[in-house]
């Protein structure tokens, strides 16, 4: 009895003894909404992880990139490859959709933050929505609450339905209580106001997202939100971005523990070794040099990247003056890449080295260093992005007073009952794109008022706004490449290169036999395997396979295509 008792005291000693030393006291039980909610919004930005699927097809179906490895291998030869496709899904749902919904679940006694929460929720599955189409949105993330792991699929129209819903019902809920939304690393700065506003400022995006397939739902949502109490974005300083730190790159070992303090969007198009920049897609560089746009040699350079650093952007040579000299003498000058180039073999004639004075220079210097050789050259005349785009404290858009004006030029040019006409608006977003440029990027130089307004001069909204003002819209959204995916779709301008009357490249697969540019990714092969009936159902709504050329629900009408060699021609002559 006594060696009973003794073993029971011994085994409840060491029971206890053992709870307190694997008790770790720096970790709190339960999670703060808060916490969640900053690593769901510095997730959208943040996840290198996921940025393959921005890089490889995103970018090159918008045509802001071309001529690089990734976007040329996936995008450029129309090739549907699972693990890259997937990733935004797979990472979004996994962390910040779990999380938000988690949050939300738990923070029912903090008005505000669940507002915020909810917010960027509805945020989220617009996105998510707008890349695939049909998607979970009700019943996603709630396995931990409820024990669903198999969700629904809703309809995008669904999904549209609930994301109106939730952005009115959390602007009416802003206010409402004392709490603070501590975990906000926006530019909203934890304010109730500012988030309202955002709010109904993202109604006006999704109001004309569906504006073709819905007008008059459209029109209603538009003018419901414009009129919406807090207001709209209005000003450059009511922009609504995440905030990033300049930390060094940690690519995918940083996405793997879940560090997601630097902007890896940035990361990824600045690229993981010196032979893989994001080289500037011809249709964007052409578009932009036909227009006398300002931005063009702010956003397009060119780069000696041989000894660049990998952890930051510094080591980049800037040459794009002496290769533009280069070509004024009668040299090739800047060469960009079509849709489905690549940099290496898609030749062109590079400079003598005595042609670009700082390749000569660090030759001469540092002959060891191989400046001049494996084509370097060469690559060096095709405009990459600048570095300024890529540092690791870039913002992340989520929504400017830019596009606000962009969508009010395109609501009055709609005849919705909106404030001023469609001119001033376009201008005025195009003033207010300047300026993003200006206000949250290191460019070469800031773009002057007179440069600004000889802009606007020359290119009028004219007797097409729609192609106008997107247009405009679609060069803004570079860097807000899902966005200008989403719009392009919808609005189907500009017009962007034919992809069917482009070279095939032998060393790229080949295996869809429309080389068409797709309008929505697939889905993960996985959700066959486990979410089968939901996904089958899903299928079944696209017409039975899941072919990455069905067109989404609120994407009426073929995009506009154009022969891109035959433009370039005609702003080259």
């Amino acid at each position: 009895m006594m060696l009973f008792s003794l073993g029971g005291g011994l085994s409840s000693c060491s029971d206890s003894y053992l709870e307190e030393v694997n008790t770790d006291d720096s970790k709190a039980e339960s999670i703060d909404p808060n916490a969640q909610l900053t690593t769901a919004l510095l997730q959208t930005y943040g996840d290198f992880s996921l940025m393959d699927t921005y890089r490889s097809y995103i970018t090159g179906f918008t045509q802001y990139y071309a001529g690089g490895w990734n976007v040329s291998n996936y995008a450029g030869a129309v090739y549907p490859k699972d693990s890259e496709m997937a990733l935004t899904w797979n990472r979004y749902y996994q962390i910040g959709i779990k999380n938000l919904v988690d949050a939300i679940h738990r923070s029912e006694n903090k008005p505000n933050t669940n507002a915020a929460l909810r917010i960027h929720r509805a945020y989220m599955m617009a996105l998510l929505s707008d890349i695939y189409g049909d998607i979970p949105c009700t019943e996603a993330g709630m396995s931990f609450i409820n024990g669903n792991s198999t969700p629904k699929y809703d309809t995008q129209e669904e999904v549209y339905d609930f994301i109106f819903s939730e952005l009115k019902a959390c602007a009416a809920q802003l206010g409402t209580g004392t709490d603070v939304i501590s975990g906000d690393v926006t530019s909203l700065g934890s304010k109730p106001e500012a988030w309202k506003r955002y709010a109904n400022t993202l109604r006006l995006r999704y109001a004309m997202r569906i504006s073709d397939v819905a007008p008059e739902r459209a029109r209603t949502e538009f003018e419901s939100a414009l009129n919406a109490d807090g207001g709209i974005i209005s000003s450059a300083d009511e922009d609504a971005y995440i905030k990033y730190n300049d930390a060094p790159f940690t690519l995918y070992d940083g996405a793997t523990d879940l560090d997601f303090r630097a902007n890896a969007l940035g990361e990824m198009i600045y690229g993981q070794d010196p032979e893989s920049p994001s080289f500037v897609c011809s249709t964007l560089y052409d578009y932009m040099k036909k227009m006398h746009d300002p931005r063009l040699y702010r956003i397009a350079r060119c780069y000696i990247h041989t000894t660049r650093s990998q952890t930051d952007t510094s080591g980049n040579f800037d040459v794009t003056d002496e290769v533009l000299a280069w070509g004024e003498r009668g040299g090739d000058g800047i060469v960009p890449c079509n849709v489905g180039d690549a940099w290496w073999s898609d030749w062109v004639s590079g400079p003598a080295n005595s042609d670009i004075p700082t390749l000569d220079s660090l030759v001469t210097l540092y002959p060891d260093k191989g400046y001049d050789k494996n084509n370097y050259p060469a690559r060096m005349i095709r405009p990459t992005i600048a570095v300024a785009f890529c540092n690791a404290d870039c913002p992340g858009i989520l929504i400017t007073s830019a596009e606000v004006e962009f969508l009010l030029a395109e609501a009055a040019s709609k005849g919705w009952n909106v404030p001023g006409d469609v001119e001033s608006h376009y201008e005025a977003g195009i003033r207010a794109s300047m300026q993003v440029l200006n206000n949250y990027y290191d460019i070469v130089s800031k773009i002057s008022d007179e440069e600004i307004e000889q802009y606007i001069a020359e290119n009028p909204v004219g007797d097409n706004p729609r192609e106008s003002i997107n247009t405009q819209a679609w060069i803004l959204h570079l860097t807000n490449p899902s966005e200008g995916w989403a719009n392009l779709r919808r609005s189907d301008y500009p017009a962007i290169a034919d992809r069917t009357l482009l070279p095939v490249r032998g060393d790229f697969p080949h295996e869809d036999p429309n080389l068409q540019t797709p309008v929505r990714l697939r889905y993960p092969l996985l959700e066959a395997k486990y979410n089968s009936v939901n996904y089958e159902k899903a299928v079944e709504r696209l017409g039975g396979t899941d072919d990455w050329h069905t067109r989404v629900w609120w994407d009426v009408n073929e995009q506009n295509f154009m022969d891109i060699n035959k433009f370039s021609e005609s702003i080259n002559q």
